[in-house]
């Protein structure tokens, strides 16, 4: 999606945001080397569509990215694009996402003093198999009570 001209994307509810883009909002004198200071997690490319139909493949960080290189390249107008950033733009990115999401969102259960990442899809909770193990230990014993029975 394109804001004025700050592109970004949503990716498993989580911002990104196109590096060159980022890097000349922040002032950076050479925008294109941002993707030289994240970490390999927070850099992926994105493929935005063109308005002649076709699409462009960018360099996008992610929002942890977005505040490293804002700490990294100190500039007291910095301070203003973080507050920014975190207090008006991530969550109206969020909050525009969740009015029309139907993907899978991740949640965690905690259960018996664990936590185990789950998927939310169709308002069912998708358990991994490998967590499986996890959840079922084989000595558990079903505890009698409210929610005792469903163990089997």
């Amino acid at each position: 999606m394109v804001a004025g001209k700050n592109r970004y994307a949503l990716i498993d509810g989580q911002p990104w945001f196109a590096a060159k883009d980022f890097g000349l909002l922040m002032g950076h004198r050479y925008p294109e080397r941002l993707c030289r200071y994240v970490d390999d997690d927070q850099l992926r490319s994105v493929r935005f569509a063109l308005a002649n139909g076709g699409e462009e493949a960018v360099p996008a960080i992610s929002e942890s990215g977005a505040y490293r290189a804002l700490w990294r390249f100190s500039h007291p107008e910095n301070r203003n694009l973080r507050r920014w950033l975190t207090q008006e733009v991530v969550p109206l990115l969020r909050d525009e996402q969740a009015e029309v999401c139907t993907a899978p969102r991740r949640t965690q259960m905690a259960w018996e003093a664990r936590r185990v990442s789950l998927l939310e899809w169709q308002g069912e909770l998708w358990v991994p198999l490998k967590a499986l193990p996890e959840l079922v230990s084989e000595g558990a014993v079903p505890r009698r009570g409210r929610l005792g029975r469903w163990l089997r």
